[in-house]
């Protein structure tokens, strides 16, 4: 799933009609707003280790990822309000409020994607140009958030879908440094075109990436998973 299309000058193409072409691509903006929860199942690999891991999501922003190290399990969450982890290798067995910096960024992620409805939303899109992406000349587009976060998207312009995304650090210690994710092996489920893998790099070097194995698209899931269990602080 790489594009090798003629891809055509900037000057003949508007940032909405990418837009446009990406959300029919992917399987329609009606379809993606009618989901209602996700889960997927996969591989982590992180610091030369793999692990099994579990991601779930729900609107709007509301995500739980599990993963499985060396059996004893990790959960790190966000209820729309506090985003929270469970570390045993660091923290024991309780819940406990996620670190700053870690948090700032799973607080950003919504359910939806930002691409859908920007303008209501208070985004800004536009069309920086074209921009040479592992051999493939892809639209280079930068969405600014409403408030204010810069990101990135670079399109394959065969597919129309994002095959890297470019965000700046913020804060903490790698604050100004480029983080660059990957997505390819896209997928088909249920008529909507998913990424089965995700790599992190930054400045050039694999941070963290996933292999996905398993896609359930509207999933019961307890609302709970995502509640910060604050009670088993007050024990």
């Amino acid at each position: 799933f790489m594009g090798n299309a003629e891809i055509k000058p900037v000057e003949d193409i508007t940032a909405d009609e990418i837009n446009a072409t990406y959300l029919e691509n992917i399987g329609g903006e009606d379809n993606w707003k009618a989901l209602t929860s996700v889960r997927m199942e996969g591989k982590m690999a992180q610091m030369g280790m793999e692990f099994p891991g579990a991601v779930m999501q729900m609107p709007p922003n509301k995500q739980r990822i599990e993963i499985n190290i060396q059996g004893q399990e990790m959960i790190q969450a966000y209820d729309g309000e506090t985003a929270w982890w469970i570390n045993p290798f660091m923290g024991g067995p309780d819940a406990q409020p996620m670190p700053a910096e870690m948090a700032s960024e799973f607080t950003k992620e919504t359910f939806e994607d930002d691409f859908i409805d920007y303008a209501k939303k208070g985004h800004t899109v536009e069309l920086l140009g074209q921009t040479e992406v592992d051999g493939v000349m892809t639209y280079e587009l930068k969405l600014t958030k409403k408030d204010g976060t810069e990101e990135f998207h670079y399109f394959d312009p065969e597919y129309m879908v994002p095959i890297m995304q470019k965000t700046i650090v913020s804060e903490g210690q790698m604050k100004g440094q480029a983080v660059e994710t990957y997505m390819s092996d896209y997928e088909e489920h249920e008529g909507l075109m998913i990424p089965m893998y995700i790599e992190s790099k930054m400045g050039g070097a694999t941070q963290f990436s996933m292999t996905i194995t398993k896609v359930e698209l509207n999933p019961e899931l307890d609302e709970a998973l995502f509640v910060y269990p604050k009670a088993a602080d007050k024990d």
